[in-house]
């Protein structure tokens, strides 16, 4: 499963394993392959989102491929 790194608003880094990230009226919803929502990040209270590749994504340093962010309004991608 693809790695995210979302920085909120405090510029901590939080590290998701989804399937997809989407917005939806400022809020951030990471979803697992099968549709579930994971986790959700408030309206405000992210400020950016990135895929994780290479080494820094998976201990073997091995990475799907796939970045997948849909529903882009506000979001800014590193």
């Amino acid at each position: 499963m693809p790695t995210w790194i979302v920085q909120t608003s405090g510029h901590d880094e939080e590290r998701v394993e989804a399937g997809v990230l989407a917005t939806e009226s400022g809020t951030l919803v990471a979803l697992s392959d099968e549709g579930l929502m994971i986790r959700a990040w408030a309206p405000g209270s992210w400020r950016t989102a990135r895929h994780v590749s290479g080494v820094e994504a998976h201990p073997a340093g091995k990475s799907s491929g796939r970045e997948n962010v849909v529903g882009l309004p506000g979001l800014h991608r590193v």
